[in-house]
């Protein structure tokens, strides 16, 4: 059961085509659905005006990149009374209130004409699709739903298909699925507080649409996931998925960011809201810092998700936000790198598809039957569990997912006997070329990785993480054994053996109805193992920066046992013995100590950490390049506007850094705060300052200032 909006791209003037060669609008069928929204006859929102450069007659051909309309924004979803915490183990520990950094949901809206797209973000470990009783309506589906609602009621033609809802997977926010923590009372409130919350922040960001070029790029992030070496949550000897993709609206005039969205494929799991005896409250992890800092930088709002997140753990084991903070700086660098070598869309097709997954098996041991059971045992009215729920599976039950058609079907009541499937839906939205497809849990990197080699013909297929419903692992059972995946939790949370294969097969049956190229069948999910480093210690390290001007960099190495040493006595490794490349002598430190390098002199250095098992005699590295920049400064020119004499426009000369500027934020004589790579500011008061801050393409500020003339 499929259905499909879209949108093809429209003929401008001065172009011949569309970017992908179609010189003609595709309509492709609508299927329509029970809860798919009449569209409203009112036109969108116009975009909010932007203070530029008047502009000449040929203004059009120079920004022919501007085929969109982008809008964001901010919701809190701070609880407003004590929650029980999901992410981790602490059923025992009490509610909580307090946060470390602020919980939000994030929207992102993609427009052309009367076709909109949208991404919501939700701090949270996880969400259903759907709940039981008085909670119907309150999952991801309905959020979809809702949310789409609105953006008919702005004039858009859309269905629920065009709204995708994923979550960070931050491990330290209040539980909205009942495992590791209740689902009593306050998170139930809770729980209609963050579907409310995504409508919201959905419905205000299509009020604030703005005419846009859309740049897009995939970054690297894969230091920071572990792939050297063997552990709880990652294996070693399988492939991960290190591309970190953006879309980047810009304006086609200043260059200012209006908004940004990007998807990290690393498990935020790093913050702890209990540490010892400490609480330290809830927090959107690394996703948050990342956001929070690209807000105060490159300005615009910024989206941030999850990709693939399936054995995509960081080396950092510390609990705190100090740790966090160390990730974040790696993930911002290498955001800043690839927004530096992103280039603009220059196709305007738009369109959303979704896919039923109708029979997921629900597996038998080691599957997660659990969830189910748990599911079956949280009865109507029975608050965390009905009569016999402790006595059944010995312990309090508050695992609330729908257990109606499409969600369950079959045996799906306390006592019921026979077969039981699970059911959900898999969306996916076009914009140009880019394919953006969802997972309803945490996909291993060889699930996305069979889509990518389906889909022909896009320019990037990119993946949202948790979206659309929260159904643990996703993997290919027969490509994995006991012995590879340790101590790891894959097994329990993963609710049947044929999930990663369901969840390919509806991305691909989404990209074919967008319109991509796919191939003439679908692929096998298939994990290619290298079976050479069974016998190798593991060692990672990460640095808090890539690229940057000359500084001291913070290095946070961790070494780990063969991969064939489970549940054998520990190997003794050896010290992390690092070479910095720089001659400067080597230097060794602990597993898992953090120790920092100054780097003095612009130019590119091959880092590299070694471990040996004393046991064994085997060893094993890890390497990578920085790269240290010149000294990074901008100078301001003024020039004084040929169409208006009372304006000047302002614009910068970079020396060194990157090479390639971001941002700036300006402050103008009267007072005005402009963003972006070229300003206008009034001219009174005559011989006034203008003062600038901007940002390269490695994060590297510089300021400067100038009377305006």
């Amino acid at each position: 059961m499929r259905k499909t909006t879209w949108v093809g791209c429209v003929v401008m003037a001065l172009l011949a085509g569309c970017g992908g060669g179609n010189s003609s609008n595709v309509a492709l069928p609508t299927a329509p659905a029970a809860s798919s929204p009449t569209a409203a006859t009112a036109a969108p929102a116009a975009p909010a005006t932007v203070p530029t450069v008047p502009a000449a007659p040929s203004a059009a051909a120079a920004t022919p990149n501007a085929l969109f309309k982008v809008g964001a924004a901010t919701v809190s979803v701070a609880p407003d009374a004590p929650v029980y915490v999901g992410g981790y183990s602490d059923p025992g520990k009490p509610p909580i209130q307090v946060s470390n950094d602020p919980l939000e949901v994030r929207a992102f809206v993609v427009a052309k004409g009367d076709k909109a797209v949208a991404f919501a973000v939700v701090d949270s470990t996880g969400w259903f699709a759907e709940y039981q009783d008085a909670d119907v309506g309150n999952g991801q589906f309905g959020a979809r739903v809702d949310a789409a609602k609105k953006l008919a009621d702005r004039g858009f033609n859309v269905d629920r298909s065009a709204v995708m809802v994923s979550t960070t997977h931050s491990h330290a926010t209040p539980t909205l699925v009942g495992i590791w923590g209740l689902m009593g009372s306050a998170n139930k409130t809770y729980l209609k507080k963050v579907h409310d919350a995504v409508v919201q922040a959905v419905d205000t960001a299509a009020s604030n649409l703005k005419t846009s070029e859309l740049w897009t790029a995939n970054g690297d992030i894969g230091s920071i996931i572990w792939q050297n070496g063997q552990g709880t949550d990652h294996v070693d000897g399988f492939a991960v998925d290190a591309r970190m993709p953006l879309l980047w609206a810009r304006d086609p005039q200043t260059g200012a960011t209006n908004a940004l969205y990007v998807n990290i494929p690393n498990h935020p799991d790093e913050f702890r809201p209990f540490n010892g005896a400490v609480t330290q409250g809830f927090s959107a992890d690394v996703p948050g810092y990342v956001r929070h800092q690209m807000d105060l930088t490159i300005g615009g709002v910024s989206v941030v998700g999850s990709g693939t997140l399936g054995r995509q753990e960081s080396p950092g084991t510390n609990a705190d936000y100090a740790e966090v903070s160390y990730q974040g700086q790696y993930v911002l660098n290498a955001l800043r790198l690839a927004m530096a070598q992103a280039a603009p869309l220059k196709s305007d097709t738009i369109g959303s598809s979704e896919t039923l997954i109708p029979s997921i098996t629900v597996g038998t041991s080691p599957y997660n039957q659990g969830l189910l059971n748990l599911m079956k045992y949280n009865a109507q009215a029975a608050g965390l569990g009905g009569s016999n729920c402790n006595s059944a599976l010995g312990g309090s039950c508050s695992v609330p997912r729908a257990l109606t058609a499409p969600w369950c079907v079959g045996s799906c009541s306390a006592g019921s006997n026979g077969s039981t499937s699970l059911g959900t839906y898999a969306t996916a939205l076009r914009i140009g070329p880019l394919l953006y497809i969802s997972n309803p849990g945490e996909a291993f990197a060889e699930v996305n990785d069979t889509v990518r080699g389906e889909v022909l013909d896009a320019q990037s297929v990119n993946v949202v993480g948790l979206a659309g419903d929260f159904l643990g692992y996703n993997w290919a059972p027969s490509d994995y054994t006991t012995l590879q995946f340790g101590s790891g939790d894959f097994a329990k949370y993963n609710v049947g053996p044929d999930l990663a294969q369901l969840t390919a097969d509806g991305a691909y049956a989404n990209a074919a109805a967008l319109g991509f190229k796919v191939k003439p069948a679908k692929d096998v999910v298939k994990a290619p193992y290298d079976s050479s480093v069974a016998n190798l210690p593991g060692i990672q390290f990460y640095s808090t920066q890539i690229a940057t001007t000359p500084t001291s960099i913070s290095f946070y190495g961790s070494t780990a046992q063969p991969q064939s040493n489970y549940q054998q006595p520990n190997h003794v490794l050896s010290a992390i013995a690092w070479d910095f490349g720089d001659n400067s002598g080597p230097v060794t430190s602990n597993s898992q100590d953090r120790l920092s390098h100054a780097f003095t002199t612009p130019g590119s250095y091959k880092v590299t950490a070694k471990v040996i098992d004393n046991n064994t005699g085997n060893s094993r590295s890890w390497s990578q390049t920085l790269t240290i920049l010149p000294t990074f400064s901008v100078a301001i020119n003024a020039i004084v506007s040929d169409v208006d004499s009372t304006k000047t426009q302002l614009s910068l000369r970079p020396d060194g850094g990157q090479g390639k500027l971001l941002a700036a934020r300006w402050t103008c004589p009267d007072g005005q705060t402009p963003q972006g790579l070229t300003v206008v500011c009034n001219r009174l008061p005559r011989n006034g300052i203008v003062q600038v801050t901007a940002w390269d393409g490695a994060g590297n500020s510089a300021s400067s200032q100038t009377s305006v003339p």
